[in-house]
């Protein structure tokens, strides 16, 4: 994977990679504070203070463009087709080959949220505003009780059935997910 730049949106990206995904490399002239820390606990990553040149796209599978720089997203872009890797424009997320979610985890819960390309900010928005809403929620009660029940669960498939139609019930749901209060927990 090539990532183009170091500030702010490469940061993002990278912040949802995973562990185990294999070489990461950083390609800009200058990196943020937060792009180099990350680099500094990730061993598979490698920071490289230069510009981006076509030979950067050897054995790439993966290019995100990052860059503010709607020109060199497009000559990056050429060249990345040109020898095969996909290629993520964080700018034009429609001149891209995919999209990047934002991504949810919290509360034991995952979920993606995608405005389409429409609006990162809006993403991100809405992302921020669910992960505090689970968060004060009884979601990761449930979902841990669902867990350790899961086995007695999938062996009477009609308890089952019976249990999800009531925890995906509008009632149930709106307990479930509203705010905490020291009342509930007593």
């Amino acid at each position: 994977m090539l990532v183009l730049k170091a500030g702010a949106v490469a940061f993002q990206k990278l912040q949802g990679l995973p562990l185990g995904l294999g070489r990461v490399r950083i390609v800009a002239p200058q990196a943020s504070s937060e792009v180099k820390a990350w680099v500094a606990k990730r061993p598979e990553a490698d920071l490289q203070l230069r510009p981006f040149e076509a030979t950067d796209l050897r054995a790439c599978r993966l290019l995100f463009c990052c860059t503010p720089d709607s020109e060199q997203h497009a000559y990056a872009a050429r060249q990345a087709r040109g020898v095969g890797p996909w290629v993520c424009q964080a700018a034009e997320p429609s001149h891209g080959d995919l999209r990047v979610p934002a991504v949810i985890q919290v509360a034991g819960l995952l979920l993606t949220l995608s405005t389409g390309g429409a609006s990162p900010a809006l993403a991100k928005a809405l992302r921020q505003r669910l992960e505090k809403s689970f968060k004060g929620s009884d979601l990761a009660f449930v979902l841990k009780e669902l867990g350790r029940r899961r086995a007695t669960l999938k062996a009477d498939p009609k308890a089952k059935a019976k249990l999800l139609k009531v925890l995906s019930a509008p009632k149930t749901l709106d307990l479930m997910l509203a705010p905490r209060s020291a009342e509930r927990h007593k």
